[in-house]
């Protein structure tokens, strides 16, 4: 197989495996250190793994979209981080799913990126959180009793 065929390889179908364990898994960091390692692999060698002098690329580079002048491979890291946002935020958006009433737990990273990304319009007030939503003006009370 061919380098570019790798790449795709890496990029649709190695991905596509990783998301549904990222999905209903907070993976710990050594499982995105080995899925990584093996993909580095795969990517420059077509082997299990490859040394550092084999990669053309610095990884970073790599997960790059490719107008940024990567190849677009996922960032599994960030990738599972979206995933796992998506459970707090099905559960807000759509809460007569039979599932919304379950707890999950969340990381620090996910509950941040939601804060920042979420803005609650009131409606009748089912979903909001008083507290700890976004919705006076992009704000919380929270955050407002807090720098006054």
């Amino acid at each position: 197989m061919s380098r570019a065929g790798r790449a795709i390889h890496v990029q649709f179908l190695l991905t596509a495996k990783m998301i549904y364990a990222a999905m209903a898994l907070e993976l710990p960091p050594w499982a995105f250190k080995a899925i990584g390692k093996l993909w580095k692999g795969f990517l420059w060698k077509g082997r299990k793994e490859v040394k550092g002098g084999h990669c053309l690329l610095a990884w970073q580079r790599v997960t790059r979209p490719k107008d940024m002048g990567g190849l677009g491979i996922s960032d599994l890291r960030n990738l599972a981080r979206a995933l796992r946002a998506r459970w707090p935020w099905l559960q807000k958006t759509d809460p007569n799913r039979p599932w919304s009433e379950f707890t999950f737990q969340v990381c620090a990273v996910v509950q941040s990126l939601m804060a920042v990304a979420v803005f609650t319009r009131v409606g009748n007030g089912a979903n909001t959180l008083f507290w700890q939503d976004r919705w006076i003006n992009g704000k919380g009370i929270k955050d407002s009793s807090s720098n006054s």
